[in-house]
């Protein structure tokens, strides 16, 4: 751990007050478990209720942040200064999620602290929790964005921690670009894509938006000139995709002509929500593997 980086994660941290909101990206353990200790330890020596929101980060992992100092977790517990939740256990919501559902349960939960004589509330949140939940990233952006124009009027702040290990670089631009404190150690590695020919098309491997655009384009059409037949995509190790990339695959599909198809093969279920929610699925020669007609077989790329 870099000593003099960690300590200006913690000053960053330290300098939080009601209102604000904060993207802490960081893979080092080590940093990321001084910055919760210290943010939960000034929380509660503030006589404010502290809500913990578990994700990939469990309770043990979060006992033992807070054992490292005078902090006696299970005393606050009882008294209910310190509330923790294990999302993907005892989910925050009835029913399906929504991102207007979850900021009004955020929000209650400032009054309630208030209601029961805490100064505030300050909220940590692992956003894993979101993906324990079965919630789809867009919505947990939309949900950071409620809860980022609710807290500046309102006693409560919230620091958000995303682990570049767990998140793409896109889905963490976005939330660095949605959140007006962003602290950390930052990201891991960069956004990239790899393009690779096989036998039926490409595949795709990693990250694509706005950045590796021309890189894919370049290569969906030098693969649909020298290919007669279906060209087959292959999203299996595709691990963000942004709506551009599929207007891009969208377009290739459409220039392809009437008797060939651009087929998706291992869409995962972000793909296959913007192709239905977009109409395009069997429209203009895309086609999502699954919507082959029966007497059709794909293949795999390979």
């Amino acid at each position: 751990m870099d000593t003099s980086q960690a300590g200006a994660t913690v000053a960053a941290v330290g300098a939080m007050e009601y209102g604000s909101h904060c993207c802490f990206v960081s893979a080092d353990e080590d940093v990321t478990r001084l910055a919760v200790h210290s943010y939960i330890r000034d929380g509660l020596s503030a006589e404010d209720r502290v809500l913990c929101l578990l994700g990939r980060r469990d309770r043990a992992w979060l006992m033992s942040a807070l054992s490292e100092g005078p902090t006696r977790p299970d005393d606050r517990e009882a008294d209910g200064s310190l509330v923790v939740v294990d999302v993907g256990r005892t989910p925050l919501w009835d029913g399906e999620f929504t991102p207007e559902g979850m900021a009004e349960t955020f929000f209650a939960a400032v009054d309630q602290a208030l209601a029961d004589g805490f100064r505030g509330l300050r909220v940590c949140g692992d956003m894993t929790w979101g993906r324990a939940g079965g919630v789809e990233h867009a919505d947990l952006l939309e949900f950071e964005r409620l809860a980022g124009l609710g807290l500046p009027s309102r006693r409560a702040m919230g620091i958000c921690l995303y682990d570049p290990r767990e998140f793409s670089s896109v889905q963490i631009d976005a939330q660095e670009r949605l959140h007006p404190l962003v602290a950390g150690t930052g990201r891991a590695r960069p956004p990239t894509l790899q393009v690779t020919d096989t036998t039926k098309g490409l595949r795709l491997v990693g990250e694509a938006d706005v950045g590796t655009r021309d890189l894919l384009e370049d290569a969906l059409r030098r693969a649909m000139a020298h290919s007669g037949r279906d060209l087959v995509v292959d999203l299996s190790a595709l691990e963000f995709a942004d709506l551009g990339t599929m207007e891009s695959l969208y377009r290739a599909a459409t220039a392809l002509g009437p008797d060939r198809h651009l087929v998706l093969r291992a869409a995962g279920p972000a793909v296959r929500k913007v192709v239905d929610l977009l109409g395009w699925s069997g429209a203009g020669g895309l086609i999502v593997d699954e919507d082959r007609p029966s007497g059709e077989c794909s293949g795999g790329a390979q």
